[in-house]
Formats: structure tokens, sequence, C-alpha cells
């Protein structure tokens, strides 16, 4: 039977559902983990970042392999599949740790529009190099955030911790959005976000572009100009890579049949599935759940 990933939920500590921890610490939580192996692929629930004051490390999400160095960043969304490498013992850096709580507690965060691309997996890559920061001083509020967290007791501290975690992560998305090298209207980011929303709730139903384009009150056209100016790819390109990612999830993180996985994921047959998925990576679905069997 292949190997079911763990959905792992996080653990509040303190009332406002965000933990700050060095890599001492997060390692010492790590190694005395029960319930799964975070050394191996699991599923979160909540948003994970990861900064790297010294050495490198190797960290692996949604089956991608990523190298960070001193004074880069990475960003981990709810929902995320990934693992962590050994050589993490090798590093220093702070982690940090909050749930979609933290989001409903500002009106500011509410909504499908909290970021347009800093937990946006589907569209960015998940690192923040070092060269893009500049004077964003992140890794201070990091480190503010920490210094916070452990050594104050006052119950103020809380809304302190509450406070740098936003200008943090706002921070984030400003140098997210200043990494496109051409100015993208709002009204065109509006769209794409519309449309990856629909696309999150209706894949199943339909991978048709042009219905998407017919939901948004748009062209066709519009909408794969949009979506080739955002991401690189054609309306169709990304929400067959979107469908893809979603089906390498089920097949790694529970035990439903391949039959089972085409009727949850909008394929009248199995065969249809596997044609498709085989299309787009290369393998069978069997072939990619087989590299996880215990």
């Amino acid at each position: 039977m292949a190997k079911q990933i763990p959905n792992i939920s996080f653990e509040k500590n303190i009332g406002i559902g965000v933990e700050v921890m060095n890599f001492g610490d997060l390692i010492r939580k790590l190694k005395s983990s029960k319930n799964h192996n975070p050394f191996d692929y699991h599923s979160i629930r909540f948003y994970f970042i990861l900064l790297i004051v010294n050495g490198e490390i190797e960290h692996h999400v949604d089956f991608k392999d990523y190298n960070l160095v001193a004074g880069d960043a990475i960003f981990i969304s709810d929902g995320q599949v990934h693992k962590f490498s050994e050589k993490i013992a090798n590093a220093e850096g702070i982690g940090i740790v909050f749930d979609n709580s933290y989001f409903d507690k500002s009106k500011f965060f509410s909504g499908r529009h909290k970021f347009q691309k800093l937990f946006n997996y589907h569209t960015e890559h998940p690192i923040i190099l070092r060269e893009e920061m500049f004077n964003d001083n992140i890794f201070d509020i990091a480190n503010c955030l920490y210094d916070e967290q452990v050594h104050h007791d006052e119950a103020i501290k809380y809304e302190i911790v509450y406070s740098l975690l936003k200008i943090l992560l706002l921070k984030a998305e400003r140098i997210k959005q200043l990494r496109s090298e051409d100015a993208v209207s709002n009204k065109w980011l509006e769209i794409f976000t519309e449309f990856k929303f629909l696309l999150e709730n209706e894949y199943q139903k339909t991978r048709s572009s042009r219905y998407y384009a017919s939901k948004l009150l748009i062209s066709y056209k519009l909408l794969n100009d949009i979506v080739k100016k955002l991401v690189q790819k054609t309306a169709k390109t990304f929400i067959d890579d979107f469908v893809v990612i979603e089906i390498k999830r089920l097949l790694v993180s529970t035990s439903l049949s391949i039959k089972e996985i085409a009727y949850k994921t909008g394929f009248e047959e199995p065969a249809n599935l596997v044609k498709f998925f085989k299309k787009n990576t290369s393998t069978t679905p069997l072939q990619f759940r087989k590299q996880f069997k215990t």
C-alpha cells in the first residue's frame, strides 16, 4: 500500500496562532515529533517561513528541491507538501509558523485577496533571495519577532508579535511584486486572482480556459494574455499544471485508488487521468506514487 503522507496541523502555543523559533529550537521540535517524520514528506495546514542566517540548507516543497544560503528566505503555504533536510542541523536561522487564525484577526488580510504573490504557490517561486531584499530589513524584523516572543512576558507582547509579522509579510509581498520586470495593472492582477479562485473551486468540473474566461466576463484572448504576462504560461498550461499538483498531492497524501482520484479531480475515466498525468509528467500515477511506498 502506498504510504500516506501525514497532514499536520499547527499546535498553537500562544493565543494569536504564531510561533517564532531559532533553528536550535526548531530542530529539537522536529526531532521530538511523534505523529510524523518531518524529514519525510508531509502536508501542512499552516503557513511556514524559514529565514537562513548562517550556513545553507536544502528544502523540499511540492516535490521540488530548493537550495537556500545565508540571507535567503522561503515561504511555504497552507496545504503544501514539504520535508526538511538534515542539513538544517548545520545552519542558523529563524522559523515562523502561523495559521489562518492570524489572518482572521486582521480585516486587511481578509478574504481570498490576502496576497497577490507571497503565498501564491501556483505562480510564484517560494524563495526570496538575499540580493532581492535590499533595504527591506526582513531579517531584522524576524529577530525582533523572536526576541519579543521569547524574552517578554507582558500580555501586550502578542499584539507586538502580531504587528511585526504583519510588517514582515507586507515587506515580503512588496519584494515579490517588485520582482516582475514589467508593470502589470492592478486590474489584471485582480482578474488573475479571481481566475485562480475559480480554478481552485471548479477544476473538477472543467479544465476549459474558455469556460473560465466566460465566468470572468472577459474574452479568452484577454485571459490568455493575462496569464502569459503574469506566469509566462498559456491559460491552458496553467490549468493543466494546477491539476497535476492536485493529483500528485492526492496520490501521495491519500490511499485513494486511481479510479477514485480520477473522479475526485474531474476525469470521467481513470484511463483519461493516466493519459493526462503521463503527458504532463512523463510518468504514470502509479509510478509516481511508488516513489513514496514504505
